[in-house]
């Protein structure tokens, strides 16, 4: 069985209100996407990483490869209109067996650990998929379009979904294959999945592991 990363990495960065895209903002001396694939590189299970970006990224991104030495990048595809699209370019590419390991993960969640990464491995053994997530303490409130409350929901079971996504690639590809002739669009991975009948397993992810979508996430 051998373990492959996809990163997404075609966002424009409308919400992060800059002219360069969050994934190529620097903190700490790198840029966002750097702290993501150095992660990914550091994980000796992973065998390869596939980027999706949109084309004009392109030489930016191979800078940033170069730059670290991130060895374990072996393409990047053009990303598509949809995170969706993007994350099936990539994964076409990928020349897997049906039961390798496909881990997917937002570009822009470069605080994720090796150890969760290598978690989420572990527990892939077992099952064919396996999500992060954190279990919701807060209260939860349903609000309409006027932001006026309309219901408590209970949150009994509710979590908040992260990445890396750990999916076993034969039911990856028939999830998206699924999708695309239904023309179903999905907010993650795990949502193709469900979609199509299959079962995902949910373990614990990291308060940390925060998906940048404003410049307020990057102080820390």
């Amino acid at each position: 069985m051998n373990y492959y990363a996809i990163i997404p990495a075609s966002g424009s960065g409308v919400r992060f209100k800059d002219k360069i895209p969050k994934q190529f903002i620097k903190f700490d001396g790198k840029e966002v996407i750097a702290h993501t694939l150095l992660k990914f590189q550091s994980i000796p299970a992973i065998k390869s990483i596939v980027i999706a970006s949109q084309y004009r990224f392109f030489k930016r991104i191979i800078s940033i490869i170069s730059t670290y030495n991130i060895t374990k990048v072996k393409a990047i595809v053009e990303g598509g209109a949809e995170r969706q699209n993007s994350v099936y370019n990539a994964l076409r590419y990928l020349d897997c067996r049906k039961n390798d390991v496909v881990l997917v993960h937002d570009a822009v969640r470069p605080f994720v650990s090796p150890n969760l990464i290598k978690r989420l491995i572990a527990a892939s053994g077992k099952n064919s998929a396996v999500i992060p997530g954190l279990k919701i303490s807060d209260t939860v409130k349903k609000a309409d379009f006027n932001s006026i409350v309309l219901e408590t929901v209970q949150r009994e079971g509710l979590w908040l979904v992260q990445t890396p996504q750990a999916v076993r690639y034969d039911i990856l590809i028939k999830s998206f294959e699924k999708a695309f002739s239904d023309n179903y669009i999905g907010t993650d991975e795990a949502s193709l999945l469900e979609y199509s009948g299959f079962r995902v397993r949910i373990i614990n992810g990291e308060k940390s592991n925060i998906k940048i979508t404003t410049k307020e996430d990057l102080i820390i």
